[in-house]
């Protein structure tokens, strides 16, 4: 009866599935480099663009993970109709794609022209930022995934 319904793992094999699953991990990997090199965004340090920067790109991968850790269970766990996910799933994709490439834009800016004294943090820091960028597009094409699922010809 109702194991049937409980975990369909199939979904995860299919295109939004594998990109769920690749945007969470590649969302991990950066809050591991972020708190194993104390990676930041950029801007003057001590001064608001500095606070404001790294609140853009930490807040930008921790809500992320927030939101695409339940959208994979709601594939493992909900019903096979996506009719009632997939609007609000192109909003986020949308916001996820806006906001990996602004916080890998900012990484990438900060760590370009880095005098930091911890030379490992070099290339952790381009490291993230191009991930958050790859991760962007991630979001983009399922965006456009979404997209299709929503208002494409059925």
């Amino acid at each position: 009866g109702n194991l049937k319904k409980m975990a369909s793992v199939t979904m995860l094999g299919k295109p939004h599935g594998i990109l769920k699953f690749m945007e969470l991990l590649i969302a991990l990997v950066c809050v591991a480099l972020l708190r194993h090199y104390d990676l930041h965004f950029g801007g003057e340090l001590n001064m608001a663009s500095f606070r404001d920067r790294y609140l853009v790109g930490s807040i930008t991968i921790g809500g992320m993970i927030l939101v695409t850790a339940p959208l994979i269970a709601s594939y493992l766990f909900g019903s096979g109709d996506t009719s009632y996910r997939a609007p609000l799933e192109l909003v986020y994709n949308i916001l996820g794609f806006a906001l990996f490439l602004t916080s890998g834009g900012l990484a990438l800016d900060y760590y370009h022209n880095y005098k930091g004294s911890m030379p490992g943090n070099f290339d952790a820091g381009l490291s993230m930022g191009s991930l958050l960028i790859i991760n962007s597009f991630f979001y983009l094409l399922d965006a456009v995934l979404a997209f299709q699922n929503t208002y494409g010809t059925k």
